[in-house]
């Protein structure tokens, strides 16, 4: 006898419980409450089929609008018709919706409402008021029932000529009839949003702000609300507007154009080009555009195809013929050579390409009658690699001739002898020779600009700059002069001069030579005049005299120091003065008496990071030495009187100047105050560990994770950047222990829980939870973690199911195999953080698991 076989529920599918009226009301307010209107339904007419609850009722009422409203807006015109019935059978005591009667007339049922509006005791006052709303839009439309079954003296029929007759002549242009119809409508009519409308268009294109006042009397649930949306589309920018109409209902797109005074025919192309898709296949758009190219032009057609070939596809220019295009001439194919290789951003082969490119057009040129317009094609081919790729502002230069950046300085040169009237190609290059050391090609480059721009600010600013780079100082001062003569309120040029001239006159001192360095500070004073200049001189001037006799030096230095606040920002200034003669701060502090510093309150210390903070704006460094004696004041300040704001400035301060231990205590004095607060856990973290990640302790990395969750969760975007490049390189895949070995907590024994039961704990409980109750190792858990972080937390779940399950059917084995740990060195051969590369003598055995897990 057979054995009969038993119906076994497919995986994934669970066998539904029997809930208590209790659990199903809850579960249905739910659904509602989260717009989840089918289910709802669903667990109100359960409720229902078990006992007549009024307030059960209601609420099914609730969810069927919802639904039908769900319906409407997906265009499912007869779906939401018929839940709207449903909805009204459900009793007398149910309020009729206006947005039945709106479904109504729209597809076409106006009999239906009149019928309903006629009847006195069918709706309510204010649902009559909206529902004749409706029907005013349907006369407008030409319903010319709707004036034949109502009295003559509803507001509908009433008013009804007067909005008619307002459409007219808006329609003919004759604004005097349009504001006497307009003013016959009285406020309170159903014509009111129609008239509101009509006063907005009147105000356009003049008065764009007065329009979208009007409209915005319009409400969402008005009658009219379709045709106010098109209008407030109208009034958009051509970019933003062709972004808006995508998706929109195609009544209100057309009529939308239309007011933006597009024809017919551009209407119809928008119309078939937004039925392709905005993901149409290249070969699609092609397509289209060439069927259209007497309308779209010829030489735009042809110019955008080409764009539409850098795809990488070999068999791009098969379908570019197939269409009808001419074959490409010899300048387009290099124009596609360079556009792919912009694409891929292969940089040498960008400025070859751009390079065959110009030399083409340079040969083409002789044949050609378009001088001006051709030899700015040639400039802007040469010049298109840096304008793309922005070279020589991030390349470091280098004295070889054939490095990129020379190179393609040598053809942004090149592109200057056929348009020498662009600036920036002047400023970029000066700039890229000075950062190169090229002081010839510097002053060369700087003649020919200043001879074209003379009072140009941006040419006289650079060439101060270089004057001072030289050392020029006469020059300079004469170059500020005539800046300061077309610009007069221009203090960064006072600034640099003052600070040029100490510059001089420190470098005077250190070879002992005071009495040239006195001349400097003298020059320097002629153009000083903000306070912070002042102090400069004065302490440069009060440490020259300290260093010639200590007798006199020390009361002028203190003097100097008191004037400066003597706080924690007048002991910095004085120290990086020092500094700046050779003066180490420990010896020059306790020469002039000073004792051991302190931070007076929050103004003091709020004052001394300023000065730090503009020490290292101007690209000066925190030398060890002065972060160390300031060290000794900062320990101990007042850091909890700080604001968050203020504390979050002052860590961003205090790791600029490398001030580690400091900003340490700063950050966890902020997380007393402000637990768990991503970007303090993010300083803290970075102030613990600031020169190497490979010592890490599991709980600190766990409070970065946590941080990165809570950092998400607020939109903190940028602290949520850091701390995932930081746990990104806390990564220990490539040198370290291979995670994915069999966790010590979890035995190869049948007990070990299989996909489906992890599944339903990790949506219970969270990733982060499932994994502690797991008992996973802490590299695993960092491992999943990552992974979540760069697919999301169901990729996750999958690929720890996947894995344990594996594991479980390792264990069911008769005899496991033993699973290998890799040797926690890096193998011979293999690059730093990719594992050796496998020969084909040498793959893993199809059913080796680990093979399966390299999305790791």
């Amino acid at each position: 006898m057979p054995k009969k076989s038993r119906r076994r529920t497919p995986r994934g599918r669970s066998v539904p419980l029997k809930l208590s009226p209790e659990a199903i009301e809850r579960k249905a307010q739910e659904d509602l409450a989260a717009g989840r209107h089918r289910e709802a339904i669903a667990g109100f007419k359960q409720l229902l089929k078990g006992e007549l609850r009024p307030a059960w009722r209601l609420a099914l009422a609730d969810a069927y609008a919802g639904r039908a409203h769900e319906l409407a807006a997906k265009d499912m015109l007869k779906e939401a018709l018929a839940i709207w019935e449903n909805r009204a059978c459900l009793g007398a005591d149910i309020t009729f919706d206006p947005e039945h009667a709106a479904l109504l007339l729209r597809m076409g049922h106006v009999d239906s409402v009149l019928t309903l509006f006629t009847r006195a005791h069918a709706l309510p006052p204010s649902e009559r008021d909206r529902v004749r709303s409706f029907l005013a839009a349907a006369y407008l439309s030409g319903e010319d029932a709707v004036a034949e079954r109502l009295p003559a003296d509803d507001p509908v029929v009433l008013h009804g000529e007067s909005a008619r007759s307002a459409l007219m002549a808006y329609c003919a242009e004759d604004d005097l009839a349009l504001q006497n119809a307009l003013a016959a409508i009285p406020f309170r009519s159903p014509y009111r949003d129609w008239a509101q409308i009509l006063k907005a268009l009147q105000r356009l294109p003049e008065a764009p702000q007065e329009a979208a006042e009007l409209l915005a009397r319009v409400g969402d649930t008005s009658a009219f609300y379709y045709l106010r949306r098109a209008v407030q589309l109208a009034l958009l920018p051509d970019t933003p507007f062709l972004k808006a109409i995508s998706g929109e209902r195609p009544g209100i797109v057309r009529f939308a154009c239309a007011l933006r005074g597009w024809p017919q025919a551009r209407i119809e192309l928008r119309e078939e080009l937004d039925r392709l898709g905005a993901d149409a296949r290249p070969d699609v758009l092609l397509r289209f555009m060439h069927q259209h190219k007497d309308t779209l032009g010829a030489n735009w057609v042809r110019h955008r195809g080409l764009r539409l070939l850098i795809t990488g596809d070999p068999d791009g220019r098969k379908r570019f013929a197939a269409v009808g295009a001419a074959p490409l001439t010899t300048a387009e194919s290099l124009l596609l050579a360079a556009w792919d290789a912009e694409r891929r951003e292969d940089l040498w082969e960008e400025k070859e390409c751009w390079g065959l490119y110009a030399r083409h057009l340079i040969r083409e040129g002789s044949r050609d009658g378009l001088e001006m317009e051709h030899r700015l094609r040639i400039a802007l081919a040469l010049r298109r690699c840096d304008r793309v790729a922005e070279i020589l502002a991030h390349v470091t230069p280098s004295a070889d001739p054939d490095d990129i950046g020379s190179l393609v300085a040598e053809q942004l040169e090149e592109s200057l002898s056929w348009d020498p009237d662009d600036r920036d190609t002047y400023l970029r290059l000066i700039a890229f020779y000075r950062r190169s050391k090229r002081r010839k090609d510097v002053r060369r480059l700087l003649e020919q600009a200043r001879d074209r721009w003379p009072t140009d600010i941006q040419i006289l600013d650079t060439a101060l700059d270089t004057a001072l780079d030289a050392g020029s100082f006469k020059k300079a001062t004469g170059l500020a002069r005539e800046m300061l003569a077309l610009d007069g309120i221009n203090i960064g040029v006072r600034e640099r001069l003052v600070e040029a001239h100490l510059a001089h006159a420190r470098k005077q001192v250190l070879k002992g030579r005071a009495d040239l360095a006195r001349k400097e500070i003298a020059a320097a004073g002629d153009w000083a005049r903000s306070a912070h200049a002042r102090n400069q001189l004065d302490l440069t001037a009060g440490l020259m005299a300290l260093l010639e006799d200590t007798e006199t030096g020390i009361p002028l230095v203190r003097e100097i120091l008191s004037r400066l606040g003597g706080g924690l920002a007048g002991l910095l200034a004085l120290g990086l003065a020092g500094e700046a003669l050779r003066l180490p701060p420990q010896k020059l502090f306790w020469t002039i008496g000073l004792d051991k510093p302190t931070t007076a309150g929050r103004e003091d210390l709020l004052a001394g990071l300023a000065g730090l903070r503009a020490h290292l704006d101007a690209g000066g460094k925190m030398t060890a030495e002065l972060g160390a004696y300031l060290s000794k004041a900062l320990v101990k300040a007042p850091w909890i009187a700080l604001s968050k704001s203020e504390t979050a400035a002052a860590c961003e301060t205090l790791r600029r100047g490398e001030l580690h231990k400091i900003r340490l205590g700063a950050a966890r004095a902020a997380l007393k105050r402000w637990k768990g607060e991503p970007l303090f856990e993010l300083h803290a973290f970075e102030a613990k560990y600031p020169r190497s990640l490979g010592n890490c302790s599991d709980y600190d990395i766990d409070r970065l994770e946590n941080a990165l969750d809570r950092a998400r969760k607020a939109g903190d975007t940028r602290t949520a950047m850091r701390i995932d490049e930081i746990l990104d390189r806390l990564d220990p895949f490539p040198f370290g222990p291979m995670p994915f070995a069999t966790p010590p907590s979890i035995e190869r024994t049948s007990s070990v829980p299989e996909a489906e039961s992890l599944s339903i704990l990790i949506e219970a409980l969270g990733l982060d939870k499932a994994l502690n109750a797991l008992g996973l190792p802490p590299e695993m858990k960092r491992d999943i973690k990552k992974l979540a972080r760069q697919q999301g937390n169901e990729a996750a779940a999958e690929t720890l199911t996947s894995f344990l399950g594996m594991l479980a059917g390792i264990a069911d084995m008769d005899t496991a195999p033993p699973i290998p740990r890799p040797p926690t060195r890096m193998p011979a051969g293999g690059k730093r953080g990719q594992p050796k590369r496998r020969s084909d003598d040498d793959q893993a055995p199809d059913d080796d698991p680990y093979d399966q897990l390299e999305l790791f």
